[in-house]
């Protein structure tokens, strides 16, 4: 580790530090780092700011600290990061999650053809389960609904193995589940159709009316509208 400059806030520096250390010295999961005594010595800190260091490092997910061990080096996951960015970066802000509504709108429409030849027989059977699930759900449950619901976007897309993709959708829908709840209920079930229309395309082999499906099911305010979860025809 090198002696970190005081141009920067210091914990940031010594985070950069720390996180430089781990690659360069190729340190895999469960792997520890230095003891705080000698990272605070090496990089010219105090152990408050390295500890406030070691914090945002635990918050990212990159290390965790193991009491009578020491702070290790944790497994790296995209889940874990993306989830963690948008929570942070939300805030609450409605404009801020319509914003994401809309990466997700533009993700799913560019990816939509890719996915349309990778699907599998049993994918559709577990859209077709999703759908069934909506279903039972109804408007009476929403918490069923949306995740059934975010089965089944995460079903479409499954077959790209793509893990970036299927981490930032996961990380939007972690933050779709609790917005705007009472707005969102009484447009649950005319969804419904959208999603019987998407299988409806791939049980026919019919990428035509897939792509058609798909944008029609993306025309509903909650994508198009500052302030509307309405479906609308198109």
């Amino acid at each position: 580790m090198k002696a970190i400059k005081k141009d920067d806030k210091l914990y940031i520096q010594a985070f950069r530090e720390i996180r430089a250390y781990i690659i360069r010295n190729g340190l895999r999961p469960g792997d520890l780092l230095p003891t705080e005594h000698d990272m605070s010595e090496k990089l010219g800190v105090s152990r408050n700011v390295l500890r406030e260091a070691i914090k945002s490092m635990e918050l990212m997910g990159m290390v965790q600290a193991c009491p009578g061990r020491g702070t290790e080096v944790r497994e790296f996951s995209l889940d874990f990061v993306f989830q963690n960015v948008l929570f942070f970066n939300v805030g609450g802000e409605d404009k801020s999650v319509r914003e994401m509504f809309g990466i997700r709108r533009m993700l799913e429409l560019s990816y939509m053809r890719q996915a349309f030849y990778a699907l599998t027989e049993d994918d559709i059977d577990v859209l077709r389960t999703c759908v069934r699930q909506m279903h039972e759900s109804g408007d009476e449950n929403y918490l069923a609904f949306t995740n059934a619901d975010r089965k089944f976007h995460m079903a479409l897309f499954r077959g790209l193995n793509n893990s970036v993709l299927n981490s930032l959708m996961e990380a939007i829908w972690a933050v779709d589940t609790g917005f705007e709840l009472e707005k969102k209920s009484p447009h649950l079930v005319t969804s419904i159709s959208r999603h019987e229309a998407i299988i409806k395309s791939l049980e026919e082999y019919d990428y035509r009316a897939f792509a058609r499906a798909m944008e029609i099911h993306f025309s509903s305010g909650k994508y198009l509208k500052p302030d509307s979860f309405e479906e609308y025809d198109s």
